[in-house]
């Protein structure tokens, strides 16, 4: 699919920014063209754009997000370039756009801006996972809709602190019953509880409940936060990344 302007009304109305506008290249300012990365250029100008971002995607994260790159390569989704004033009275950034028609109508279109300096990921001082360095710094920052739902843009992140404090939580892992298969959950040992201070939401969905990481130190410990409680996980943070954007897009195959 060519990036022509599909369903491009859409997603020019309903975004996260305070004003979007489809660009072309040609409309681009050379100061804008060093703020992005050459395969962002490449997908307008390739007759595959999709096998472009995917190439970027798997050059950076190999082997992760299967279900959300899956996503990307049945869809085909048309890939934009736009200039978005990121808030009013806000700077102006060229931000890339993954325009989604049917049968993705639960997520239309996802947004990301440019990559970042590893020197401006504010929450990854301790280097706590190298692949979140790699997709940030050389893909694309976040992957998100028009709520700001989705993979967040680094800056945006926020802390589980601005929600609840510890003790306002509960503390469980899940549970399978090796004979039956009936799924419980446990409460977690206090000696296992997280520093909440250190959580950080990395993925977000449309109630408010995140996929938050464990910043302290480079062991990527990974909590899931509901109403009300937090769920340690056992499987790594992008296992959990991918079934929850999946979700987002109306897959449930988790």
């Amino acid at each position: 699919m060519s990036t022509a302007n599909n369903s491009a009304g859409l997603w020019v109305e309903q975004h996260p920014f305070h004003a979007l506008e489809p660009v072309s290249i040609e409309q681009l300012r050379q100061s804008e063209i060093r703020t992005i990365p050459q395969w962002w250029i490449d997908t307008q100008t390739s007759s595959d754009p999709v096998g472009v971002a995917l190439g970027a995607w798997n050059a950076a994260i190999p082997g992760k997000l299967p279900r959300v790159m899956r996503i990307i390569e049945q869809a085909a989704p048309a890939i934009r370039l736009a200039r978005a004033t990121l808030s009013e009275g806000g700077r102006v950034a060229v931000v890339l756009v993954y325009v989604f028609g049917e049968p993705y109508a639960y997520y239309p279109a996802a947004f990301a801006l440019a990559p970042l300096p590893q020197a401006e990921l504010p929450l990854f001082d301790a280097r706590v996972e190298q692949g979140i360095e790699a997709f940030y710094t050389r893909v694309q920052n976040g992957f998100f809709q028009e709520d700001v739902i989705g993979l967040m843009p680094a800056q945006n992140m926020p802390r589980i602190t601005n929600w609840r404090g510890a003790s306002d939580f509960e503390y469980v892992s899940q549970h399978r019953d090796p004979v039956t298969n009936n799924l419980s959950f446990q409460a977690v040992p206090k000696s296992d509880y997280p520093d909440i201070a250190q959580l950080v939401g990395v993925c977000l969905d449309v109630t408010g409940n995140a996929v938050t990481l464990d910043i302290r130190d480079t062991a990527g410990r990974t909590w899931e936060m509901w109403h009300g409680g937090l769920e340690r996980v056992e499987g790594t943070l992008w296992d959990s990344i991918d079934s929850w954007i999946a979700r987002l897009f109306g897959v449930f195959d988790t």
